[in-house]
């Protein structure tokens, strides 16, 4: 049974937490990869960063719909994608525009058990990472592949 460890990248091509937003653009789009991690200066991981990350950062913020009822605003629905706009464009650094929700895998954990956490949470990598947060590795959809094709 293969785990984790024996599947992943371990040299994940990474960009630090301070980096700005362009640079994170420039790493990513030179990488050939859809999404990197974030890590902080120990390399342990702050987040990832996708492509659909930097096209949000760029796109122009919708003001949520407001209702006025006696003199008091209430926001039709959306308020938190409206948060979530205006977090990512007005991000500066890679951590202020990463999502910090990552879903990772441990180094011992089983590659099936892998593969099937990439497909149903649609994601193209997950990271790797040690009891403490440190990056190990990553596994993309691709290194999933090469291991079913070998298997």
């Amino acid at each position: 049974m293969k785990t984790a460890q024996d599947i992943m990248t371990r040299e994940a091509i990474t960009v630090l937490a301070d980096d700005s937003v362009k640079k994170v653009g420039e790493v990513l789009l030179s990488s050939g990869h859809h999404s990197l991690p974030v890590v902080n200066g120990d390399g342990h991981l702050v987040g990832m960063i996708g492509e659909r990350d930097l096209i949000d950062a760029h796109r122009k913020v919708h003001l949520p719909t407001m209702l006025t009822i006696l003199d008091g605003l209430i926001p039709l629905g959306g308020m938190h994608e409206y948060e979530e706009e205006l977090r990512k464009v007005t991000a500066v650094t890679a951590s202020q525009l990463a999502t910090t929700r990552v879903i990772s895998v441990a180094p011992d954990e089983d590659a099936d058990a892998v593969a099937e956490k990439l497909l149903r949470k649609d994601v193209h990598a997950v990271p790797v990472v040690d009891g403490s947060g440190l990056l190990l590795g990553i596994i993309s959809r691709s290194d999933i592949l090469q291991h079913l094709l070998k298997s």
